[in-house]
């Protein structure tokens, strides 16, 4: 009984955090290729119809440091804003979800390797992170993007020419 009058930790309301998603694939090109690819071709292989606004006639871009969405009537929507890149090797996004005031952090990091042994092949590893969730985070919006990155990157590495 000599717990009757205390109150609860604060940490017991609520649960813990929820840790980062990690998703990551490697491609076969050159890390200024796969750049490429990443941040000036990204309209070419988004998954618009898993994650858009408006639906798959929406058009995503990166541009003015902001991954853009742009409905067919020209609505826009910014995902999101780019707080820190280094071209070729990071790209990081402080990420919004539409219908909460919650944001992230997305980081997309890239690593050259080579390709299979005697392969005159480069290959890039890109390794995407999504952190900074809370507690308060919708778990359905933390749920779908666990599935959403790893869909998402292997459209990028179906479009750089990847296997499967």
């Amino acid at each position: 009984m000599s717990g009757m009058f205390s109150h609860p930790s604060a940490a017991a309301d609520f649960p813990e955090a929820r840790p980062e998603l990690r998703a990551s694939v490697t491609v076969p090109a050159s890390v200024d290729h796969a750049w490429a690819g990443l941040t000036q071709h990204l309209h070419l292989w988004w998954p618009a119809d898993e994650l858009s606004r408006w639906g798959e006639d929406s058009f995503f871009d990166l541009e003015d440091n902001a991954l853009v969405e742009t409905s067919a009537r020209d609505d826009e929507n910014v995902w999101g804003e780019v707080t820190d890149s280094s071209p070729g090797e990071w790209l990081q996004l402080s990420w919004r979800h539409v219908g909460s005031a919650s944001t992230t952090v997305v980081r997309i990091e890239m690593a050259a390797g080579e390709g299979a042994e005697g392969a005159a092949e480069s290959r890039v590893t890109l390794t995407l992170t999504h952190s900074g969730w809370t507690a308060g985070d919708p778990k359905d919006v933390y749920d779908f993007y666990r599935a959403f990155w790893p869909d998402a990157l292997s459209r990028y590495r179906r479009f750089m020419g990847g296997n499967r």
